[in-house]
């Protein structure tokens, strides 16, 4: 089974992750400037530490996930290959 093709279960999963992981990256900087808590992982699942930190450990496996197939030369999972990232310019399917 290739994760790698565009589609497939753990690719979205990736894509996922790494979009709350970096929209959350944002709105804490932007948080910080303000003065304010805008840590949404934090205001959701704040009251858990553990479940914060399995998040947090998600987004970073998602991003490590996706940084060694795009070293690989295996298509980006969420373009398809076809964008600026030059992933799946080799072909690996």
């Amino acid at each position: 089974m290739d994760h790698g093709k565009k589609g497939g279960a753990l690719c979205h999963l990736s894509v996922f992750f790494l979009l709350v992981g970096g929209l959350n990256w944002g709105l804490h900087g932007l948080g910080m400037l303000l003065k304010t808590n805008l840590n949404v992982v934090n205001l959701l699942v704040g009251r858990w530490p553990t479940v914060e930190a399995i998040v947090y450990l998600l987004v970073g496996v998602m991003a490590l996930k996706v940084i060694v197939f795009m070293l690989m030369g295996r298509k980006c999972c969420a373009c398809g290959g076809s964008c600026a990232c030059g992933a799946g310019e080799k072909g690996g399917e």
